[in-house]
């Protein structure tokens, strides 16, 4: 099922522009002025700062995962283009995922312009990342962003703090996502959970519900 992505398409911007930079196409340390997009609000904290700052690509990146940040996204998008992003889904297998908007664009987004992806475009998106993991630092720094997601109100939400889950959230009007990569002894399970068209204090609820039977059974089948 094709869903509106929320910021779930912020894991393709990330994988696209650090294959860029793999292929040596740009550099991390580059830096990115904030004036060259406008104040996005919602996720995020850039839109709390006054005055032309500039942060480098990985900055950017790493506000746009951890914290969200919708004028990280914004930035990230504009220097890369949404040829690039939705050519470098397309060369990984994703089948149905696609970029057509900017964050926090109401404007677009009634004139029929959404950001789409599925579960198993989700997962196949985490399974890039995962395999890119222990091939070179760059591989590396994605893992570790994608670590220290700061959102856990829903999938791991009843995990308690402890608990590694490599992950993206994302939320709009009546939709609720989670999912990523979850280690568990030696393996490693990847969980997506798309939640669309429910009110979102009951979609959070059960994304939290939801993660906590399929934790008890992963750990009850470990067990056996």
């Amino acid at each position: 099922h094709v869903h509106a992505s929320a910021s779930m398409i912020k894991v393709l911007i990330m994988a696209t522009l650090f294959h860029q930079a793999r292929i040596g196409a740009l550099q991390l340390d580059e830096l990115v002025g904030l004036h060259e997009m406008p104040r996005a609000l919602g996720g995020g904290a850039l839109q709390e700062l006054i005055g032309d700052h500039q942060f480098s690509y990985l900055e950017l990146c790493r506000l746009m995962m951890v914290l969200s940040d919708n004028w990280a996204t914004n930035l990230l998008i504009h220097r890369l283009g949404f040829p690039m992003i939705n050519e470098y889904a397309q060369s990984i297998g994703l089948k149905q995922t696609r970029l057509e908007r900017l964050m926090m664009d109401g404007a677009a987004r009634k004139a029929g312009l959404e950001n789409k992806m599925t579960v198993e475009d989700l997962i196949i998106l985490y399974e890039t990342l995962y395999l890119y993991r222990e091939e070179s630092t760059i591989g590396e720094e994605m893992w570790r962003i994608l670590g220290r997601q700061q959102f856990r109100d829903k999938l791991p939400f009843y995990w308690g703090e402890e608990q590694l889950f490599y992950h993206k959230t994302g939320s709009l009007e009546d939709v609720e996502h989670d999912g990523g990569l979850l280690p568990l002894g030696p393996y490693m399970y990847g969980i997506g959970l798309f939640i669309s068209d429910v009110p979102n204090a009951v979609g959070i609820n059960l994304g939290a519900q939801l993660g906590r039977t399929i934790k008890d059974y992963l750990d009850t089948w470990h067990k056996a």
